[in-house]
């Protein structure tokens, strides 16, 4: 097992935001999470990411505790992570985007950047990110001039491109046309491939079911259901919190 979270509780300014979250993910799985806005979801990325802290519980990262980890140490232990919306970075190339994956998060990594020799390699690099999710042909174009699809995939080149072993995708479809979202599921084919292990949230039933292996269903900080995707989905449970419907 890849990733596990075991009995984690989290609490921001004395509100319990996740309770009891317990859940593994083996090495080349795709684990999809679910469930209504505020139902605690990214708040899970961000303790895997190290941004939020616990209260109680471990998480544990290639079996080992993975406390204490600071959040501009996580990519250096093979964790990447996608945005859900990259409107900041608008003015910058496809290229120069996913080549902000291979810096350090430091000053002086900012600064070594700044030597041909080392720009050549992390744009070397960058470009074979890109060309695994088949977006070479972005590489010099501005962000703004492309479709949400185009953004998201780059983005996720860009957590790609340190050699990542687990990917977090916030959100990926969102934003994103039904008829291109193919382009995403695409994408995430290839990361599988590649051996990839992924951990993504969407709002997109049908996009969850057909792109994740299993499948978590959350309301108001809580594991509602855990399992196949098709499984988890038709509950009764998550029918009511996530979809809105009653039980027949």
């Amino acid at each position: 097992m890849l990733l596990q979270l075991k009995e984690v509780d989290v609490e921001l300014g004395g509100v319990s935001i996740l309770r009891d979250i317990s859940f593994g993910v083996d090495q080349g799985e795709t684990l999809g999470i679910v469930g209504p806005n505020g139902a605690g979801k990214t708040t899970i990325l961000n303790v895997i990411s190290a941004v939020v802290p616990t209260v109680a519980g471990e998480v544990r990262f290639r079996g080992e505790p993975f406390g204490g980890v600071t959040p501009h140490r996580v990519r250096d232990h093979g964790i990447g992570r996608s945005l859900q919306s990259t409107q900041y970075f608008n003015d910058l190339t496809v290229l120069n985007l996913v080549s902000l994956g291979l810096l350090k998060n430091s000053v002086w990594g900012a600064l070594r950047f700044t030597d041909h020799r080392r720009a050549d390699d992390a744009e070397s690099r960058a470009m074979a990110a890109l060309d695994l999710l088949d977006l070479g042909g972005y590489a010099h174009r501005p962000l703004k001039e492309l479709s949400s699809a185009v953004q998201k995939l780059a983005d996720m080149a860009r957590a790609l491109a340190i050699g990542t072993e687990l990917v977090l995708l916030d959100e990926p479809t969102s934003g994103v046309s039904a008829s291109e979202r193919g382009a995403i599921s695409d994408a995430l084919a290839e990361m599988r491939r590649l051996g990839r292990t992924i951990v993504l949230i969407d709002h997109d039933p049908g996009f969850v079911v057909a792109n994740c292996d299993q499948l978590m269903a959350m309301n108001f900080g809580e594991v509602l259901r855990i399992g196949a995707p098709d499984e988890v989905m038709s509950s009764a449970e998550v029918k009511r919190s996530y979809l809105g419907q009653e039980a027949d």
